[in-house]
Parts: C-alpha cells; sequence; structure tokens
C-alpha cells in the first residue's frame, strides 16, 4: 500500500492539481487515515475490555463481586475514551498546521486553574475509584450512608443513585460520603416483638415460636430472648432472627408475624 505522501501526490497528478490543491488533498488524507485509526484503537479498546470484564465476571465467586468487575470495567472504558480522544483531537489539530504546543500549554494553564475551582469534582472522582478499589459497595447492594438507606443503583464516577424502600431516588456525591453501613454482606439480624395475653404460658409461647420459625428455612434458627414488657393485660416477647443472604429482614418480616400468628392461634394462644 502506497504511503499518504505518495497517494496524494498520484491522485493529484492525475487530477492535475496545483500545489495548494495537492496540500489540502495531503491533509486531507492524513485526517481520513487519523479518524480511521482512533475509530479502529476505540473499537479495539472497547472490545478488548468488555471481553476481559466479561470473563473476570464470569470467574468471580460472588455476585458482588461480579458487579464490582463491571463497574470498574466501565470506569475504565470511560478513561480510556477521554484519553484517546484528547490525543486525537491534539493529533488533527497538529495535521491541520495549528500549532499544538501553545494549545497544550493554555490547556496545562486552564486546567491547573480548574483544578483549584473544582477541588470537589476531583474529590467525588476519585473518591467514586477508590469505592469499587476497596469494594465497599457496588450495583445491587442495600446500605446505609448516612440517614439514607436503600439498593444502590449506580455507583459512577462522580455520584452514587440509591433507591429506597418507599421508591425515592437519592442521588449522593461520591466526595460527600464519609461512613457505610453495607447490609448485602453476610446475614442481617434483625429483631421483633410479639405480644400474648397476660395469662399464657410463657415456656409454651417460647417452644411454640421457636419451633415455628424453625421450617421457615432460616440460615440461623430463631430466638425468643425474653420479656420486654408484661402488665395487666399483656406480656411482649422479642424474637430474633437472620434473615437469609440476599434478603433483607423488612422483607420476610410480615411473612414471619403472619406465620407466628397462625401457629399461636391454632394452639389457643390469646394474641394481645
Amino acid at each position: 500500500m502506497l504511503p499518504t505522501h505518495d497517494t496524494a501526490q498520484l491522485i493529484a497528478s492525475r487530477l492535475r492539481l496545483g500545489p495548494l490543491e495537492s496540500n489540502i488533498l495531503l491533509v486531507v488524507l492524513d485526517l481520513v487515515l487519523l479518524v480511521a485509526f482512533y475509530l479502529a484503537v476505540r473499537w479495539l479498546l472497547k472490545r478488548v475490555v468488555r471481553r476481559v470484564g466479561e470473563q473476570l465476571a464470569e470467574r468471580a465467586k460472588a455476585e458482588h463481586q461480579a458487579s464490582r468487575v463491571r463497574s470498574l470495567a466501565g470506569l475504565l472504558q470511560n478513561t480510556a475514551d477521554f484519553v484517546l480522544g484528547f490525543v486525537f483531537i491534539v493529533s488533527g489539530l497538529s495535521l491541520v498546521g495549528i500549532n499544538v504546543t501553545a494549545i497544550v500549554g493554555t490547556a496545562s494553564v486552564a486546567g491547573l486553574a480548574f483544578g483549584f475551582g473544582a477541588q470537589k469534582l476531583v474529590k467525588d472522582v476519585i473518591t467514586g475509584y477508590f469505592l469499587l478499589l476497596e469494594d465497599q459497595y457496588v450495583a445491587g447492594d442495600y446500605i446505609t450512608i448516612g440517614t439514607v438507606t436503600g439498593t444502590v443503583e449506580e455507583l459512577g464516577m462522580r455520584i452514587t443513585r440509591i433507591r429506597d424502600d418507599d421508591g425515592k431516588l437519592y442521588i449522593l456525591s461520591n466526595g460527600d460520603i464519609a461512613q457505610v453501613c453495607n447490609h448485602s454482606r453476610g446475614l442481617v439480624g434483625a429483631s421483633f416483638e410479639l405480644s400474648v395475653g397476660a395469662a399464657e404460658d410463657i415456656a409454651a409461647v417460647t417452644k411454640i415460636i421457636e419451633e415455628t420459625l424453625a421450617t421457615q428455612n432460616l440460615p440461623a434458627p430463631a430466638r425468643v430472648e425474653g420479656i420486654t414488657l408484661a402488665d395487666a393485660t399483656k406480656t411482649t416477647l422479642r424474637i430474633t432472627f437472620k434473615a437469609p443472604h440476599g434478603q433483607r429482614p423488612a422483607q420476610i418480616l410480615p411473612h414471619l408475624r403472619a406465620t407466628l400468628r397462625d401457629a399461636l392461634l391454632a394452639a389457643n394462644i390469646t394474641l394481645a
């Protein structure tokens, strides 16, 4: 295949173009080759990052690890696109005869000024990278950040989107995140209270409750911790349990309450 300069001269001679037209043709051919090279490298980088990310996600031992790998692959792809685009723009300007040295120098000074004025943005981006690298949470985890509790919908370079149990969407700047409580790592425990009539045999009630909850496929045996309130009308018991992996206690609590209610009523236990 002929070099670009020789190709331009050959086309110019056949079209009988002058020196100016030949130079313009040479620049156009160089730009076409540059665009083709940029698109090819961009496509190759995306393909490589995607393939490597998918292979690492398939080898991950847990779902949250797979989500973390996918998030990191997305951030890496965005960073590569930015760097490649900057190189493409500078190379294109150089081809058309613009002095890129002055532009790069100006961009450096402007970038320095922008950096001082956008420290919060830089902090958000850096924190976003560390949130992923340290595996604090990924999309799909149920977490608490400050007063916000919900499911992570997106962990981006600058923001985190959390959907709470009521369907409200919270958008948090990564740089403002100081403490994270991840409810999706390991078994999450919870407790609730149940009241029966004051005259009921607490030992018998405790046995019924624990035997009933033992049939609910909980990851650990539920326990009746004891009496939290007792008066002339009722006795209140506190029950602790652990939710199955991947589920929140609030998701299964209504079912547990209903199951215990039916079991106690079937045993002629008076509820209060």
